[in-house]
């Protein structure tokens, strides 16, 4: 991500409709005003005629069961389902218009069209993922998509991938597996030993089996493995080595290598990571949480230090956890600065560590940079402020987001969710691995799901999922809504990446504007502050009041009224709802006030209430894809957006009491 590029020209005239890339998705999705629907009805028809064909030309010998007579008995239930069905289909128009451009609140929007399409006609057939016994078409379907999105990470042939109900699942199936590698050294050096054989290279010196690189570790089980006179042997002795966490428990491996493990990762980290914590059995105190930088990114001074004061006190990293797209921010981690500190510790013989990428979020970002950077575009966008068109500057993120995106698939395992910024129907996420002989440390034995392993073969590594993961039954429905739309729009930036790609913009426009409306307005008694710069498409903010000492109490008093205004209230009707925010809370438990020192400073308040309150933030996901169309069209809605929340903020300042300074 560049500030500028070539492939889009600087755009001298403001009264001329701007340019929009929209006509390259104008398909993928249904429109707000469901533009694409007749024709996609179409299709929805078709698969449910396909589908009915299917069931009618299985063995047609057999007949009809449901014959006339029964289906006539069956009109009073039919009635009611008819009832009961626009009972369901009223008490959803109560629902968020995630579709709409007027939506700007969580990261929902637009489904693309095949993965609904995708959805459906899978559902149809019910098929579970578990296993090729019970989903023997969806399951294939579920390993190319999931291959599809680690080639888009960087990941190659020899990575092993597959789906997930979501971020959550993924983090903590990363985790697991990150925590069995963390003490495979440990048993594949008694498996040596007690089998004769030299050990591995990185296995001679037994005072660091805990610093060894992932990398190693898993090549010394290859190792293992290509010396075994019987590969089952091997691993079976793993499985029952009392060096296996699974097995054995936390405890007992604690006692056995003398330190505890922990997991590192920045303040910004998902609370998803605290859930692995607790049920992988190391304990919430052993997420220990590294400082941030002013724009919310991860030192990685910090991380060196700490880990180097972990080890002296006795205890060891089980991984490194990176953020590409904080849930909250949307900010990338430096990545690749986290990755070259790795190489160098282990370079100057300090310990290495397994590396995680939480991209739950922002993975697909990195489709912006296949097969190569292009930039963001134009520095400057096309807005209307008062009714008057103009041209604005806009603050593009910096070089470094690309950098550390790029660099992702040095990470051992990366998390990301086609069911965010993939545009994909719920449930579907997905957790990929670099290496794909780590299915063998998380196989379960469940014979009437799969076949046993019997040598570890890369066949059977990569074509079977179930009994290898931690999920159980999940839906093959997902596994081909992410396949056909990923097969029919490229994850590179002539297709997926040019959609993210503008949503990044009008972020950034809708940063630009919080900031030059109120300054505009001579009468306007609150200005908007920024806790970071904008990194993706996520923009968080609060509004403070010009007077000088309003106390922090007050402050989120006035953001907490903003919010309210921006979302619907218990049985409040969607239609009387013009534009939606979100919103979080900073608290002094998860970002220090050292984290966020430029943020406290431009609301003007102190540590101590910081401490105390914690601050009340404003929060929008700008997803929408047709924003940029909409001007074409004359609505501005990004500049609407901006022009309402600092109105309102605006006038609920002057009228509420509670904008007195003290608490």
């Amino acid at each position: 991500m560049t500030d500028g590029s070539t492939l889009a020209p600087r755009m001298t005239d403001p009264t001329r409709p701007p340019r929009t890339d929209a006509v390259a998705w104008s398909g993928w999705f249904a429109g707000p005003k469901a533009e694409n629907g007749e024709w996609f009805s179409l299709s929805i028809h078709r698969i449910l005629q396909d589908y009915h064909s299917w069931r009618r030309n299985y063995f047609p010998e057999d007949g009809s069961v449901v014959d006339r007579s029964l289906r006539l008995g069956a009109e009073a239930f039919q009635d009611e389902f008819q009832d009961r069905l626009m009972e369901l289909l009223g008490r959803l128009k109560s629902d968020f218009p995630f579709h709409s451009p007027r939506y700007a609140a969580h990261m929902l929007s637009e489904q693309t069209l095949p993965s609904i399409a995708g959805y459906f006609a899978a559902m149809l057939y019910n098929p579970n993922n578990v296993s090729t016994d019970a989903a023997p078409v969806t399951v294939r379907l579920e390993l190319e998509a999931a291959q599809l999105i680690a080639r888009m990470l960087g990941y190659d042939a020899s990575s092993w991938a597959h789906l997930t109900s979501g971020g959550t699942i993924a983090n903590i199936e990363a985790l697991w597996i990150a925590r069995s590698v963390k003490y495979l050294p440990f048993a594949l050096a008694e498996w040596f030993d007690a089998s004769r054989l030299p050990r591995a290279a990185c296995l001679t010196d037994s005072s660091r089996l805990l610093s060894l690189a992932p990398r190693d570790i898993l090549g010394a089980l290859a190792t293992a493995l290509e010396f075994a006179p019987a590969r089952q042997e091997c691993l079976e002795h793993l499985r029952t080595s009392r060096f296996n966490i699974a097995v054995h428990g936390v405890a007992s491996i604690e006692r056995c290598t003398g330190s505890r493990g922990v997991i590192l990762a920045p303040e910004t980290h998902h609370y998803s990571l605290s859930k692995a914590a607790d049920l992988l059995g190391i304990g919430r105190n052993a997420l220990h949480a590294i400082p941030v930088d002013h724009d919310l990114r991860m030192r990685v001074d910090a991380l060196d230090a700490h880990i180097d004061a972990l080890e002296q006190s006795g205890q060891h990293v089980i991984a490194v956890v990176a953020i590409a797209g904080t849930t909250e921010e949307g900010v990338v981690d430096p990545i690749d600065e986290i990755a070259a500190l790795r190489t160098s510790r282990e370079s100057r013989g300090a310990s290495s560590f397994w590396l995680h990428a939480d991209a739950a979020y922002g993975g697909y970002l990195r489709s912006i940079t296949i097969p190569d950077r292009t930039g963001l575009g134009d520095s400057t966008t096309c807005v209307q402020i008062e009714h008057r068109v103009e041209q604005i500057a806009l603050e593009l993120p910096i070089r470094s987001v690309c950098g550390a995106l790029e660099k992702i698939s040095e990470a051992d395992s990366i998390v990301v969710d086609p069911h965010k910024l993939g545009y994909i129907p719920y449930p579907a996420g997905a957790v990929c691995f670099k290496h794909a002989s780590v299915k063998l440390l998380a196989r379960q034995d469940a014979p009437y799901l799969d076949a046993p392993c019997e040598n570890g073969s890369q066949t059977d590594l990569l074509d079977s999922i179930g009994v290898s993961i931690l999920e159980g039954s999940k839906p093959g429905a997902a596994a081909a809504a992410v396949w056909l739309s990923h097969t029919l729009i490229p994850l590179d930036n002539a297709g997926h990446g040019r959609l993210l790609k503008e949503t990044i913009r009008n972020a950034c426009e809708l940063h630009a504007l919080l900031k030059i409306i109120p300054a505009r307005k001579s009468a306007c008694v609150v200005r908007a502050a920024f806790p970071c710069a904008t990194s993706s498409n996520i923009v968080c903010f609060a509004f403070r009041p010009l007077e000088h000492g309003a106390s922090l109490a007050s402050i989120n008093a006035l953001n907490r009224a903003v919010h309210a205004q921006f979302t619907l209230r218990p049985g409040e009707r969607v239609y009387n709802q013009s534009f939606f925010v979100s919103r979080t809370e900073f608290k002094a438990h998860r970002y220090a006030p050292d984290s966020v020192r430029a943020f406290l400073e431009s609301l003007g308040v102190s540590d101590e209430e910081y401490r105390r309150e914690g601050v009340f933030v404003l929060r929008s996901v700008l997803m929408n894809p047709w924003y940029e169309a909409a001007k074409r069209k004359g609505r501005y809605y990004i500049s609407e957006l901006a022009s309402e929340l600092t109105a309102v903020a605006d006038d609920l300042w002057i009228a509420q009491p509670w904008r007195a300074s003290t608490p």
